[in-house]
């Protein structure tokens, strides 16, 4: 028999000659099996374009096959022993590494991270499709270890310290190949190394026997494969070979030197050409005269992309008018690149008469484009198919397995344990899992938490928030499966105790089951079909299938092996991460999206080639692998044959290209974006410019990101789009053509096909995002007093919407535990409580004892709060850094009370009550009374609180009281006039009243408040400037509002700016106002009225209040916004294109001291 080649470009009809071949013979009327060899993705194409061949049928011996399929074919199954996938070799090879770390020289340090497993089994493979064997990489490795390379070594430049490093690498692969070898013998049947085997089986085979055969669609072929078809070629009766080639560069009359070498265009298949030959030569296999294809009958509809065909990369070649057949577009995004696609799409289907199945969207990083691609394709309706194969690392059964195992094999780590519960396969309903993890972050629940026998019990008796026994009902209930499994897979405790595979998949299976895994799975993809989804339903299924088949292949690769459970939850997560299902298309019309050999598809009109970026066209560069492009070159340099490298597959890009630019026979888009995901810029290809070159009338096209005209509108998605922008309320500057917009739009109105789209449209136009109450509502909410507070007011001041969110509809931020600002503020906060009431009890002035006394009086305290207090206790438990945050606050209050302790003694007033509570609080110890504000409508708003320090000085028989409030840090007791003014800051404010108010025995006047800082923040400086530093200045400064009268009582020796207050007396007439814009003093009117008007704006807010206004309406003033930080900007929705913010006027002191004059 003879193999006879037909050679010819892209389009020059080879598929087609094969295709029509072979329906010819099938018309014979023989017995002569027929067999079609193509690539595995390109078989189902070609049984379309057979059968769709008028004259055909159906037909019985015609077999159409891939490699794989062929080996099936000629092998069969091996009944005596199970056959090994892809997954079951990377179990193989995942145990040899973990039993050999020791003995690889260098991959012992990489050989257990995530991934390197599935790169040695993808190495090995690639070892047995070019037919290498055990003996063959020991050869190798005999011959780099002599330093025996050959004459291409001196050829290729390569170093004695690169062949040293490539001859420890291929030592190590010897060692697991070896292993590899050892674990299969007389156990699996590796498809991947039964070439030799299929070799074998071919002069038996009764579909070879006598057989014609076409091959078609391969650009190259492995060492196996080559060897596996010249033994088919020395069987079959005649063999026909397509390759797509240039007749004219491999000089097909005979091959020589000078021709078949150069580098061009056509070298993958060229040289893949005369190897055929260089084989076939050596088998004695004759050649018939090849077939050159010259007619380019694919593109007779194009002369342009003819023109691409037969100039593409070639050197000088005149230009053509391409008179819109190809078209360069540079689009400003991903995303818009995508959308212009799809509205093309639509243009060829309405406009040129096109079917979907004639278009194909060639994609080179499909991950990065396919949300774009399902987002637009699917706003135009355009029926499309995604040719890739979908992961199942994430599906929730891999996530519930993989979390249990890791939190029972582990140490119950909490995102292990709320993977496991978040799986929507856990025995407890979300609504508790939420429970259960809003109380696990409040209290820092983790690790040997989980497993204690007695009931949780974290937060403190005066912390209500949870239902402790519902909190621990839930636990025990989540946790009892995991018991279960812990108690199965580590008897006794012990995570090193070892059990069979089947042991251990009989466990992982009845975890399953006792989670009624399989009928979850199962009722899933019931739902889909009942909604329409097959293929999520066909993904589930199919899942659940593949989930299994893991498992099975563990137990026959390990069957009578004993690991922990560790070990087989290693081999399970590297097997997880590589299962994938593949799905057949849905529907004949649609448009395909896929890679660049992906999209064989014979009759393509029209092509849009996306994404043609330097780095990404025409393929991504793969990576390096195991082995590097030294490596690959240092084997071939003695002989040793492997894939090609990368530097051979970046010259292999050429080719791709070509194939790129031909696929379609009448139109041609290639694309890229200007900028990346991040906004970084991106170079073309360069392929673009050798397409560009050939054409005259060709430049590069540039979307603009402008909105589309009506001319341009292809979708009701884009009608829907165009219409909101130009009629929005955000649009600044009207047009005349407006009113034609509003036109169309009541039209829509009225037409019963857009009547739908219409209403969307106007209930986006008319959507303002306000929030109102019923006035009915309004009365029910406030029909009994307003309890209000200082933050109250503020939060209401701040953005009205934030108060009702916050206190009438009660949602809180998510609790956590850790050390917050706030957290540590009240910590603070009771240690200084503490502290006072020690004082008190002993009769203690705290500006007299002695400061090693009340040092260790605040020690003590501090002990007795850490010890009583649970969140305090627990937090310090869990980490050595957490007590290093509770010591470095223990030694800031030391400092501040020293501090305290100096200002006090400096005046008349001191400490007579902390924590001191009024209104509603009172209960809990305070000795203030209520503090009620009438309002205009009799209606009442009763203040609450509590006061940090009241200190009492007696002047003049009177008893005056001066409220101090601890703020953490010297910015957050920074008294600023502006947020006074504007209601952002009231709590002074409500302080001075309450206690002028609500005094009762206790004082009989107020003589201002201040805001004092504990923490203090280190101070720089050079030696210079420390020798010189001024040793009066006072870290503690508070700032605030006092009544100037008793400035006396507080530093009665201050001259100039008083040490530990914020106000300057003048040294000539020792008068205190001096600074008065700055100064925290006012005079005694100016006290008296600032009150007054405090209370005014206190009852202004609380009408407001209960007026019912809960609008989004936060305050904006220079760079501060409301909005900043906020806890509800997610339910609020508030958007600066509708809603508005309020912006505030600077106000001094000075300003407020002016409109208090005037009133």
């Amino acid at each position: 028999m003879a193999v006879q080649f037909v050679l010819g470009r892209s389009g020059s009809g080879k598929t087609s000659y094969c295709v029509r071949a072979i329906a010819d013979a099938l018309l014979e009327h023989a017995d002569q099996p027929l067999l079609f060899l193509l690539p595995e993705q390109a078989t189902y194409q070609a049984e379309r374009a057979i059968l769709s061949d008028p004259r055909i049928q159906g037909y019985s011996r015609l077999h159409i096959l891939s490699f794989d399929r062929l080996q099936f074919f000629l092998l069969g199954r091996n009944t005596a022993r199970p056959s090994l996938s892809r997954i079951g070799r990377q179990m193989i090879v995942h145990k040899i590494l973990r039993d050999n770390l020791d003995k690889l020289q260098i991959f012992g340090a990489s050989a257990l991270l995530p991934g390197f497993a599935r790169e040695m089994a993808s190495l090995i493979t690639e070892l047995h499709r070019y037919a290498k064997s055990v003996e063959d990489i020991e050869g190798l490795l005999k011959s780099l270890q002599a330093g025996v390379l050959g004459p291409k070594a001196r050829r290729m430049d390569l170093s004695p310290d690169g062949c040293r490093l490539s001859a420890g690498k291929f030592a190590d692969i010897a060692l697991v190949f070896q292993q590899y070898a050892e674990a299969l013998r007389d156990k699996f049947v590796d498809p991947e190394a039964q070439i030799a085997a299929a070799c074998r089986a071919v002069r038996k085979s009764p579909i070879l026997q006598g057989a014609r055969l076409w091959v078609d669609g391969f650009a190259s072929f492995t060492g196996g494969e080559m060897a596996l078809l010249i033994e088919v070629f020395k069987t079959v009766d005649q063999a026909c070979m397509a390759l797509c080639v240039d007749p004219v560069e491999v000089g097909i009359v005979k091959p020589n030197q000078a021709a078949t070498t150069r580098q061009g265009l056509f070298e993958p298949t060229a040289r893949t050409y005369r190897d055929m030959l260089d084989r076939l030569a050596k088998a004695k296999i004759e050649t018939a005269e090849p077939i050159v294809l010259d007619h380019m009958g694919r593109f007779v509809d194009s002369p342009a992309l003819a023109h691409v065909e037969r100039n593409v990369f070639r050197l000088g070649t005149a230009k053509a008018k391409a008179g819109g057949d190809v078209r360069l577009v540079a689009a400003p995004s991903l995303r818009l690149e995508i959308q212009f696609v799809g509205r093309q799409i639509l243009s060829l289907i309405q406009d040129k008469g096109y079917r979907y199945c004639d278009i194909a969207v060639v994609v080179s990083d499909l991950d990065q484009y396919e949300p774009y691609v399902r987002a637009y394709f699917e706003d135009y309706g355009i029926p499309f198919f995604i040719d890739k194969r979908k992961p199942l690392n994430q599906h929730p059964v891999i996530e519930l397995v993989c979390a249990a195992l890791e939190a029972v094999l582990g140490e119950f780590a909490h995102a292990d344990l709320f993977a496991y519960l978040k799986s929507d396969l856990a025995p407890v309903e979300n609504t508790a899992v939420d429970l259960l993890e809003n109380y696990c972050l409040a209290f820092g629940v983790d690790g040997r938490d989980w497993v204690l026998s007695e009931p949780w019990r974290f937060q403190g008796s005066d912390d209500p928030q949870f239902d402790e026994e519902r909190i621990d009902r839930i636990r025990v209930e989540a946790m009892r499966p995991l018991m279960e499994l812990r108690a199965a897979l580590c008897p006794g405790g012990n995570p090193e105790s070892k059990l069979g595979a089947r042991e251990f998949t009989r466990v992982i299976f009845a975890f399953l089951d006792g989670l009624q895994v399989r009928r979850t799975v199962e009722q899933w993809a019931n739902e889909a079909l009942r909604r329409g989804d097959p293929v999520t339903a066909d993904e589930h299924r199919q899942f659940f299938d593949a989930f299994v088949d893991i498992f099975d292949m563990l137990v026959e690769v390990f069957d009578r092996q004993a690991m922990t459970a560790q070990d087989y939850f290693g081999l399970l997560a590297s097997a997880f991460s590589q299962m994938t299902l593949a799905f057949i298309p849905p529907k004949l019309d649609q448009v395909l999206v896929g890679s660049i050999e992906r999209s064989r598809h014979p009759s393509l009109k029209a092509v849009f080639l996306v994404g043609a970026t330097q780095k990404q066209f025409p393929t991504p560069p793969a990576g390096p692998g195991l082995l590097s492009d030294e490596d690959r070159e240092t084997a071939e340099a003695v002989g040793f044959e492997l894939a090609p490298s990368s530097r051979q597959s970046l010259v292999d890009r050429q080719y791709l290209a070509y194939i790129a630019f031909t696929r379609p026979s009448r139109f041609l888009c290639v694309s890229y974006p200007c900028v990346d995901e991040k906004g970084s810029p991106v170079a073309r290809s360069h392929f673009i410019e050798e397409l560009q070159s050939l054409f005259e009338d060709v430049s590069e096209e540039r979307l603009s990101d402008n909105l589309l005209s009506l001319d341009d509108v292809r979708s009701e998605a884009e009608l829907a789009e165009v219409l909101s922008y130009r009629l929005g309320r955000d649009v600044l500057l009207p047009t005349e053509t407006d009113g034609g917009f509003v036109a169309l739009l009541r039209a829509m109105q009225t037409d019963d096909e857009y009547r739908d789209i219409s209403r969307l449209i106007v209930s986006a136009l008319d959507y303002e995002n306000r929030a109102c109450l019923d006035s009915s509502i309004v009365q029910e909410l406030h029909s009994r007093p307003l309890r209000g507070s200082a933050t109250r007011l503020e939060t209401f001041a701040a953005c009205p919407y934030k108060y009702f969110a916050r206190y009438v509809l009660d949602l809180k931020s998510r609790r956590e535990f850790k050390l917050q600002p706030l957290d540590q503020g009240l910590f603070y906060h009771r240690v200084l409580d503490l502290l006072q009431k020690r004082l008190r009890e002993e009769g203690l002035d705290i500006a007299t004892v002695e400061s090693e006394r009340l040092v260790c009086l605040l020690r003590h305290e501090m002990d007795k709060l850490m010890e009583s207090d649970a969140f305090i206790s627990q937090f310090i438990r869990r980490s050595a850094h957490n007590a290093f945050l509770i010591a470095g606050a223990g030694h800031m209050l030391e400092e501040c009370v020293l501090g305290i302790s100096e200002m006090v003694k400096a005046g008349s007033f001191r400490p007579v009550l902390s924590e001191a509570a009024f209104g509603d609080l009172r209960a809990e110890g305070g000795s203030l009374g209520r503090f009620d504000l009438a309002l205009d409508d009799g209606r009442v708003l009763s203040l609450e609180g509590k006061i940090d320090r009241l200190d009492v000085a007696q002047v003049d028989g009177k008893k005056v009281a001066l409220v101090i409030d601890y703020k953490l840090t010297p910015a957050a007791a920074d008294f600023k006039w502006n947020e006074f003014y504007h209601g952002l800051d009231v709590q002074l404010a409500i302080y001075m009243l309450a206690v002028r108010h609500g005094g009762g025995d206790v004082v009989d006047d107020v003589a201002g408040a201040l805001y004092l800082p504990i923490e203090t923040p280190p101070e720089t400086a050079t030696l210079a400037e420390l020798a010189e530093k001024n040793p009066h200045k006072f870290s503690y400064k508070p700032h605030g509002i006092l009544n100037g009268v008793y400035w006396s009582c507080l530093d009665p020796n201050a001259s100039g700016c008083s040490r530990y207050y914020n106000f300057h007396v003048k040294k000539k007439d020792n008068d205190p106002y001096g600074r008065y814009p700055t100064s925290s003093l006012l005079t005694p009117e100016h006290f008296k009225r600032l009150l007054e008007w405090a209370e005014a704006n206190l009852q202004r807010l609380a009408g407001d209040i209960l007026s019912g206004r809960i609008e989004a309406l936060p305050y904006h003033q220079g760079a501060e916004r409301a909005c900043a930080n906020c806890d509800y900007s997610g339910v609020c929705h508030f958007d600066w294109q509708i809603n508005e913010y309020r912006f505030l006027r600077s106000v001094r002191k000075n300003d407020l001291m002016a409109e208090l004059d005037k009133a």
